[in-house]
């Protein structure tokens, strides 16, 4: 019982460390931050920080990567809260956008991640992007086999959602926004969902394709 507790203690302080630790590099960069400056913003040792995280490259990544589990776990969430494939997609959307509404600090790490460590095999925010993909193309072919959405390139169509999302997230953060990113999700969903043209509006456009 007693290995069990310290155990949570030792987990809840290295949360602790990283929360605080994606603040400081959010707000000064990779190369800016200073372990000093985060041990003075905790309270503690330096020596304390190095205990859990020996270099500032570690320190730095295992942020980057609990930001990325966070925002994982909230999407995964509000995605097995729902069991049609619709609604899913419209949870996984408002999940994905109010996630970073609540952790605005966590773009920019992500930024600093690719710009600092482009040489890491696989950036976080692009290994969640191709799992994001995978999901949104099975929910798509799900619907498509139940004659719900029509016969288009599923992969690209969740390319194209995907890419949507990130552009969006990233341009509120560059133009420093105060619009709720998850506002947005009714209109993306919609938008997504139904296109923009009317049912005439389609019948036109297929015959000037033709």
């Amino acid at each position: 019982m007693r290995i069990l507790q310290e155990d949570d203690r030792l987990a809840r302080r290295r949360d602790e460390i990283l929360d605080e630790a994606t603040k400081l590099f959010a707000a000064e960069g990779y190369t800016g931050a200073r372990v000093d400056d985060l041990a003075t913003r905790l309270g503690v040792a330096k020596g304390t920080i190095y205990r859990y995280f020996p270099t500032k490259e570690n320190l730095f990544l295992s942020a980057a990567d609990k930001a990325m589990d966070d925002l994982q776990a909230c999407i995964r969430r509000a995605v097995e809260a729902c069991d049609d494939p619709l609604d899913r997609i419209r949870a996984g959307v408002e999940a994905h956008l109010g996630f970073f509404d609540d952790h605005r600090s966590f773009v920019e790490v992500f930024a600093h991640e690719r710009a600092e460590f482009h040489d890491r095999r696989t950036s976080n925010f692009l290994k969640f992007r191709e799992k994001t993909r995978k999901r949104l193309e099975g929910a798509l072919a799900e619907l498509q086999g139940r004659g719900i959405v029509r016969r288009i390139d599923g992969a690209a169509a969740a390319e194209l959602l995907s890419d949507l999302l990130f552009g969006v997230i990233h341009m509120q953060f560059i133009k420093r926004g105060n619009t709720p990113l998850k506002k947005q999700a009714p209109f993306i969903i919609d938008l997504f969902f139904r296109g923009i043209l009317t049912d005439s509006g389609r019948k036109t456009w297929q015959e000037k394709c033709n």
